[in-house]
């Protein structure tokens, strides 16, 4: 079952679901009238004239997660979302939403996690979070306990939701799968814009002008990948039109790592999408990828549990550095000379400032995965001594320089 929830949609799937052919989920068809109606504008890609329609509505990221943990659970209310030194004033963030001690009597170990942070800093994050949740539930047709509190100590200041795991008739909250693929993104979209209006025609050229910094996967890298065709490779004199950004996206790619330029040619890295994408997820990937100390950069993927158990050093432990995002995780550089970015699914236990997760930066460990009974894939991080790792070495013919550096203590204790 493919359900690993490291990837970019981590929702939770009800099994027994299923949509009839000719149903159509109203969210969806609004979305799509939405775009429909939308006015097109007219660019050149390639020689060819085009027409692009343009959303003008207030753009705004809209991501969820969820926890099965009541102990994370109570972090999050009690802790994360009204920490200090988060709130416009640089105090400690103030909790609204449902009656706070109805939630706290009515707290289960399901909870969900919705971040919502508009692009525009003119948006009144309160107003936007209160009708947010104000439409979720009509659409949802329950009455939900939740919490939110706004967060103004970064660039872009954005809300949490924190919503229970049972409604307030004691039934388990589920939140179909097209509410969270469109529905969520759409109407925080729609309800910034009905704050401050569409955004003017300056605003989307602004908008354009920033994304060839983009440390994520754009509109831009399209076009590079349809110069490229079936090459990992683009010749200056191919670059026709849209001339400025393109090279200045280029550049920017070099400077990420993602490609070199020599004789007039920028050449790809194999994966330069895979991690573009990645990095979008998971904002400490293309740090990782820098950081590797026995490994390519180009060897780095996320872990996905797909290709079976890995054994290998733990080079790096991320926690969130950036309060967008909640992502813990471990860089395994593996003895058979790949390295794996693994996403921790849960929030591990802090104790005296260090991460707890069963095994330490520098530690020789083995990574698998274990399936719950909702299909549910979480890594399991097993600590490994080195004779055992050095059989596994030997009995695979491992080369590599982790490889390498494992079996020469014991080489140099034999020799003594």
């Amino acid at each position: 079952m493919r359900h690993f929830l490291f990837e970019d949609k981590p929702y939770r799937i009800n099994p027994k679901f299923k949509r009839k052919r000719n149903e159509q989920d109203s969210a969806v068809a609004l979305a799509y009238l939405l775009r429909k109606l939308t006015p097109r504008t007219k660019y050149k890609s390639n020689g060819v004239v085009k027409k692009h329609r343009v959303d003008t509505r207030q753009k705004c990221v809209v991501k969820m997660q969820y926890s099965d943990s009541k102990e994370a659970h109570k972090v999050q209310l009690d802790e994360y979302l009204n920490r200090e030194g988060t709130d416009i004033n640089g105090n400690r963030a103030e909790l609204y939403g449902t009656n706070l001690n109805e939630y706290r009597n009515n707290m289960v170990d399901l909870n969900f996690r919705i971040f919502l942070s508009p692009q525009s800093d003119r948006i009144s994050l309160k107003n936007m979070t209160e009708n947010f949740m104000q439409v979720l539930q009509q659409r949802m047709g329950v009455k939900l306990y939740w919490q939110a509190a706004d967060h103004y100590n970064t660039a872009h200041p954005h809300s949490h939701i924190l919503i229970n795991g049972v409604d307030q008739n004691g039934n388990p909250v589920e939140i179909p799968r097209d509410i969270v693929r469109t529905f969520m993104r759409e109407y925080a979209r729609d309800i910034c814009t009905s704050q401050i209006g569409h955004r003017t025609r300056d605003e989307i050229e602004f908008e354009k002008s920033k994304e060839p910094e983009a440390r994520r996967y754009t509109r831009l890298d399209d076009s590079i990948k349809y110069l490229c065709g079936n090459n990992l490779f683009i010749n200056n004199n191919q670059i026709l039109h849209d001339r400025d950004r393109i090279f200045s996206r280029l550049e920017n790619l070099r400077s990420m790592g993602l490609c070199n330029y020599a004789d007039g040619v920028y050449n790809f890295d194999p994966q330069w999408e895979e991690t573009l994408r990645a990095n979008s997820r998971y904002n400490t990937y293309l740090s990782a990828r820098s950081q590797l100390e026995y490994s390519e950069q180009s060897d780095l993927q996320v872990f996905s549990g797909n290709s079976g158990a890995i054994t290998g050093k733990i080079t790096k432990i991320f926690s969130p550095n950036d309060d967008t995002s909640n992502n813990y995780a471990v860089i395994v550089e593996s003895i058979d000379g790949k390295a794996y970015f693994v996403p921790l699914l849960k929030s591990p236990v802090i104790h005296d400032g260090k991460i707890k997760i069963g095994a330490l930066e520098g530690d020789l460990v083995t990574v698998r995965t274990y399936e719950n009974q909702r299909g549910r894939v979480t890594p399991v991080i097993i600590k490994r001594n080195s004779g055992s790792v050095i059989r596994e070495i030997n009995q695979n013919n491992y080369t590599g320089h982790l490889a390498q550096e494992i079996k020469t203590p014991l080489k140099t204790m034999g020799s003594l």
